[in-house]
């Protein structure tokens, strides 16, 4: 796979996590909907780490565009992961809330 497309797909899995957190903020209870946006957090805060870790690696073996762009596609498929199982653990943190019936107005009498 040459240095274009492995940018094509990190860039992809960037926009996929992004997908993922807006649509179950859409999902969520009106109180819960900003914690989606702490999954994208948390999936930057992984793959900011990778590439840190990754362009010294990188750095250090072979000073290539297609080295770089490995270490960016494999940080970005971290972040993208990072996002997904916060998103997961945020779903099941909120299903009791999502389960409850609504609560009722209470009535005037």
């Amino acid at each position: 796979m040459d240095a274009d497309t492995k940018m094509l797909l990190a860039l992809g899995f960037v926009g996929i996590g992004a997908v993922a957190a807006g649509m179950l903020g859409i999902v969520l209870p009106a109180g819960e909907r900003l914690a989606a946006g702490l999954a994208l957090v948390v999936g930057a805060g992984i793959g900011v780490i990778a590439l840190a870790i990754g362009t010294q690696v990188a750095n250090d073996v072979n000073d290539s565009p297609d080295g770089y762009a490995n270490v960016f596609l494999v940080a970005a498929a971290l972040g993208l992961l990072g996002t997904l199982v916060s998103l997961v653990l945020l779903w099941r943190r909120t299903a009791a809330e999502r389960a409850a019936p609504p609560a009722s107005a209470p009535s005037e009498g």
